[in-house]
């Protein structure tokens, strides 16, 4: 837990921002200003203030005790942001992921699919995969931000990841961008995303242009967007490495 502790003090310290670098952590674990203001006894407009660079940045001590909040209320929550850290400090199989990146402010996911020339697969343009498929409401999701994104190459992430392993992908925020290199219909990610107990905000998918139906129908139980790209990998990777800092 101190490990934990540590890497996010030091993230928000080294920010160029204090104030952001606050409420990034606070998104990122999804508690609320007055949560947080109720924690540590403060009036909900002073961790506004603090947020915003209204005030003064504040001393190392009270970010300290800023984090310890984020850190216990998770636990009343049921821990599941403080598990998915420790996974990532402790990772067991990372050779399948090929970038891994978290970003200082969020994005918003239009600017990403830009960078990305992303794009709906040919399921969601010709809706002929399910009649309800809505585009409208799928670009409504577009409008969200994410903190992050994991490139992944998915053959070798079939072969050499297990579950726990899987949950590696999600770096320090399951709002992030999960990108799988090489893919043939889509259908094995899908599946693993179904099983597994947390999701990402967006799934893009390099190397296909056409989706497997269970694929989609996958997404659209799990309210997920689904996202092509025909960057090559190597394009892929150089553009999301110089992107976002």
């Amino acid at each position: 837990m101190e490990k934990i502790k540590v890497h996010i003090v030091g993230d928000i310290v080294l920010s160029k921002k204090i104030g952001k670098g606050l409420k990034k952590w606070r998104e990122i674990f999804n508690i609320s200003q007055i949560e947080i203001a109720r924690y540590l006894n403060l009036s909900p407009s002073v961790i506004s203030d603090y947020e915003a660079g209204r005030r003064k940045n504040p001393g190392v001590n009270t970010i300290k005790r800023y984090v310890d909040s984020l850190i216990e209320l998770d636990k009343r929550n049921g821990g599941h942001t403080i598990k998915a850290l420790q996974k990532i400090l402790n990772p067991s199989s990372m050779e399948p992921i090929l970038q891994i990146k978290e970003y200082k402010s969020p994005i918003k996911i239009v600017d990403f699919l830009n960078a990305i020339e992303g794009e709906l697969p040919i399921n969601y343009q010709n809706n002929n995969i399910n009649k309800t498929q809505n585009t409208q409401e799928i670009d409504e999701r577009l409008k969200a931000q994410i903190f992050g994104h994991t490139v992944v190459d998915s053959v070798k992430a079939i072969l050499e990841m297990n579950g726990q392993d899987f949950l590696n992908l999600y770096g320090w925020t399951t709002e992030r961008a999960l990108i799988f290199t090489n893919v043939s219909t889509g259908r094995s990610p899908m599946v693993a995303i179904r099983v597994s107990s947390i999701k990402p905000r967006l799934v893009v998918f390099q190397g296909v242009s056409y989706l497997d139906r269970l694929a989609v129908k996958l997404a659209e139980i799990e309210n997920i967007p689904l996202i092509i790209t025909k960057l090559s990998v190597d394009e892929l990777l150089d553009r999301l490495k110089n992107s976002f800092d």
